[in-house]
Order: C-alpha cells, then structure tokens, then sequence
C-alpha cells in the first residue's frame, strides 16, 4: 500500500492524518515536513539533521532537548533549530508535532 502524502492545493487535517502513526505529509527535494506521533513516554533519541528544522506541537505536552537543555512543547508552541543541532524528545502524554527538515 502506497503511503499517503498532502497533495498540493489540498487541505490536511494534521490533527488525524497519520492516526497513531508517525508519517510524512511532504517529502520533496528542498524539504520534507512529518508528522511525529509519540505515546505517553515514548522517546526519540538525540540525533541531529544537515538542514534546519522547526517543530510545532500540534497535540499532548512533550519535552523537545535541544542538546541536553529541555524545552517544553505544548499545543501551538513552535520552535527552530540551526541544522547540525543535536536534539531529542520525549512524551509526557500522547502527543502529535509537526516536523519541517529544510535540505541544503
């Protein structure tokens, strides 16, 4: 089965598409943006990236490392990173965050 992507001109619902899944919604050849499902304390380990990347919390509480300082993300808080940063995360609850990887 094919996996499902956002169409261009076509409105997501980001806060269904994937379900329980973490999933791209965009892979292109300048960018990639995914949406990053994680259960209740549920880890992503510290790796880094080449190109920038933001992140927005679009669902449940989590705390995003950049390094090892902690930030915590709540529904509507965004934040950026230069690539090359190294960075984590880790669910306090169910959570949902939007994740754009800019390519150099």
């Amino acid at each position: 089965m094919a996996i499902e992507h956002a169409e261009p001109g076509k409105v997501v619902d980001l806060n269904t598409f994937g379900g329980t899944a973490s999933t791209a919604v965009v892979k292109e050849d300048k960018f990639e943006t995914i949406r990053v499902y994680l259960g209740p304390g549920k880890k992503i380990p510290p790796h880094k990236v080449d190109g920038p990347i933001t992140v927005h919390c679009l669902s449940g509480r989590c705390t995003f490392f950049v390094g090892d300082e902690p930030r915590e993300l709540v529904p509507g808080s965004w934040l950026y990173l230069e690539g090359g940063a190294m960075h984590a995360l880790e669910a306090e609850e169910a959570c949902a965050v939007l994740v754009t990887i800019l390519f150099a």
